[in-house]
């Protein structure tokens, strides 16, 4: 399996790098520096006419939207353990479903906040980080709360969920969002950064 990673470091592209670091493939990973406008280039628009990371080519082949590429990553390796397994339709059907969810809908909600600017022409970005906290908010106290009686999100084992959410509000985080109201998510993020896999994918981050 040749596979190549489009990534940028801060990115959710962060997520994919964790992926592939917790099921051991190898993989090339391809820097694009967002700050710098390199993903709108006409040399990068050519690899994905997106213009977003993360992008894997897989035999040559371009898959994008992380959620799709997860999915993918997760049928690479017998016994993954990025999804969990089961044989019920409907029940992996939810697995996609949260991924989903956080891709759609929470991280659009941290990107409000961390780039608003992506949201409005106008100069005066404040009530678009408003609105972003306010629907961050909402979405972290259910998180909070689910995370308060068990420790992932599936119970007693990491999910590549686990990494997907620390991203959410660990980037708000950095963006001022404070997360001193939300002990369990504080807990989550500390289990999360202590993983191989975690402190894998940010020395390629750094690199």
């Amino acid at each position: 399996m040749s596979l190549t990673l489009y990534y940028s470091p801060g990115a959710c592209s962060g997520v994919t790098i964790n992926a592939i670091k917790e099921l051991g493939l190898a993989c090339e990973f391809v820097r694009i520096g967002l700050s710098t406008g390199e993903h709108k280039t006409e040399r990068y628009l050519k690899i994905n006419p997106h213009g977003k990371v993360p992008a894997l080519l897989a035999h040559g082949r371009l898959l994008t939207e992380n959620p799709a590429i997860l999915i993918y990553l997760n049928s690479l390796v017998a016994g993954s353990k990025l999804i969990p397994e089961t044989d019920d339709a409907f029940e992996r059907s939810v697995y996609y479903s949260d991924l989903m969810w956080l891709s759609s809908t929470v991280h659009p909600s941290v990107r409000h906040i961390s780039v608003p600017a992506y949201y409005t022409v106008a100069e005066d970005t404040t009530d678009v980080v408003t609105r972003g906290k306010a629907a961050l908010t909402v979405h972290l106290q259910a998180i909070e709360q689910r995370l308060t009686v068990t420790d992932w999100w599936y119970g007693d084992h990491w999910a590549i969920m686990d990494t997907y959410l620390h991203w959410c509000y660990s980037r708000a985080q950095r963006s001022g969002f404070s997360l001193n109201n939300y002990p369990a998510i504080l807990a989550h993020k500390e289990r999360i950064e202590i993983m191989p896999s975690y402190k894998s994918r940010v020395e390629v981050e750094a690199g």
